[in-house]
């Protein structure tokens, strides 16, 4: 290889040349100091990049790098484009990864709701609630029993904890502390639960408060 394979650093970098092309390459870098210096420049780019996200492009990723590559629409590019090029390339594959993780964190999420919901529901009255945030939140009124409610909320801000009511007749009643935690949480009623009663939830300072301060972000008749 003669020529410098500026074109082909940034790929090379990212380990998405073919085995052929990682040789040759690899054979250059041994004999070219600009070559070497252009590399590190790349890898050092790439390192700080990792640090935010790691970086394991996936198939589909890394096959729309390397056909564009192979097309030329890269060949030509004054080194600082080819440079902006590297770095548009870590970061999609960088926000790809967190997509896919993101959308597994949340079917996790949602098969940990399903599979709490089911473990407590056996043979109980299941009452679907209303959420006003990005969540789910149910009910459990069993035969005999503590009622219960299963909560799967963003977690409280700091200082603030999740609390439950029973509201009979117009006055709410305590009824319980969520845990603070993130994730699916039980919160047993303190209370019983009857025809006509609505269970709210609302946002409150830690510990809990004797009266609600805030607009529920959970409710839901019974």
């Amino acid at each position: 290889m003669n020529e410098h394979p500026t074109d082909d650093l940034s790929l090379y970098a990212l380990g998405l040349v073919d085995a052929g092309e990682r040789e040759a390459i690899a054979r250059h870098l041994v004999t070219c100091a600009t070559c070497r210096e252009e590399l590190r420049s790349y890898q050092a780019t790439l390192a700080t990049l990792a640090d935010a996200a790691e970086l394991e492009a996936g198939r589909a990723v890394r096959e729309r790098i390397v056909q564009r590559e192979r097309r030329g629409s890269w060949r030509g590019l004054p080194r600082v484009a080819l440079a902006l090029s590297f770095v548009a390339a870590v970061v999609f594959a960088a926000l790809a990864v967190a997509s896919v993780r993101q959308l597994d964190e949340l079917r996790a999420q949602r098969d940990e709701y399903a599979r709490v919901l089911t473990e407590v529901a056996e043979g109980a009255r299941i009452v679907a609630l209303t959420t006003k945030t990005n969540g789910r939140a149910a009910l459990v009124v069993p035969r005999d029993g503590q009622p219960m409610l299963v909560l799967d909320l963003p977690a409280p801000p700091a200082g603030k904890q999740y609390e439950a009511w029973v509201i009979r007749g117009g006055t709410p009643i305590r009824a319980g502390l969520a845990p603070q935690r993130e994730g699916v949480v039980l919160v047993p009623l303190s209370t019983s639960v009857a025809a006509g009663d609505v269970a709210a939830v609302t946002l409150e300072l830690a510990g809990g408060v004797d009266q609600p301060t805030s607009d529920p972000v959970v409710a839901g008749g019974v």
